[in-house]
């Protein structure tokens, strides 16, 4: 990715789990309102859902966090300036693996899912993910959102058709990957662990008030790995669903007011 004569750095966008770049479309929009080169990655095996046959269920239901943490990386080391690295649930994760591992201006973690030591277990999660938890062995399978999933933890603060365009838009999900990112919360060094000393860049963590998949309190937790490099911002009232809906205009304001030095 090159700049060109733009001086802003470069932006990579990293959705989040049952999802493709397609869920980043308001987020990329609106970066690039405000004059950032963006590109929205979609993780590797990750593809509409109708289009899966056997055999492309199971590659992607093997696939594992460090795949998509390889993936991720190389495509941050072909950017010419360390990018500003944006990442929604499971996407905010991997952007803090990457963060470890390669440059980067900036991160932005919108309602992250939880680091190897941060225990990301309640009866939210647990009823978020629904019949997925039942799956034998997870890491040979793949998961799925169902509408009931979406309306309740996903974006229960959000209009129906917002609910069913979630759903419409949604994918498979890499059953390995579930697996690591629970179990890794219950294991400071768990598949999942970050080594924050490592995140040199400022960080700004952001979470909804009405999140049950990944509650505020843990994003007090994600923010408190950091110190002084991260901002923590709750939006009132605002879902699991941080990129798109009838929050985003709200949480837009804030990530560019940050970027910018405006304080968010």
């Amino acid at each position: 990715m090159s700049t060109g004569d733009n001086r802003k750095p470069p932006v990579l966008l990293i959705h989040g789990m049952w999802g493709t770049s397609v869920a980043m479309t308001e987020v990329k929009a609106a970066f690039e309102q405000q004059g950032y080169e963006v590109e929205a990655l979609t993780l590797p095996f990750h593809q509409a859902k109708p289009t899966y046959d056997r055999a492309a269920k199971a590659r992607l239901a093997r696939t594992s966090l460090q795949d998509y943490v390889d993936f991720i990386t190389a495509r941050m080391r072909s950017c010419e300036v360390a990018p500003i690295v944006v990442g929604h649930s499971m996407g905010g994760l991997l952007a803090q693996l990457v963060a470890e591992r390669a440059p980067c201006e900036k991160l932005v973690l919108l309602s992250s899912a939880a680091p190897g030591g941060i225990n990301g277990w309640s009866w939210s999660m647990i009823r978020t993910l629904g019949r997925n938890l039942l799956l034998f062995p997870l890491w040979r399978r793949v998961t799925q959102l169902r509408l009931g999933n979406v309306r309740y933890g996903i974006a229960n603060s959000q209009s129906s058709a917002t609910q069913q365009q979630i759903l419409q838009l949604s994918t498979y999900e890499s059953g390995m990957a579930t697996f690591q990112i629970g179990i890794g919360g219950l294991f400071p060094d768990g598949f999942s662990r970050v080594n924050a000393d490592a995140v040199r860049c400022p960080v700004l963590v952001i979470g909804g008030s009405e999140d049950r998949i990944t509650p505020f309190r843990i994003q007090q937790r994600i923010a408190s790995m950091y110190g002084r490099r991260a901002q923590l911002v709750e939006i009132p009232g605002a879902c699991h669903w941080t990129v798109g809906g009838s929050n985003f205009p709200k949480i837009r304001s804030v990530v560019f007011d940050w970027l910018e030095g405006r304080g968010a």
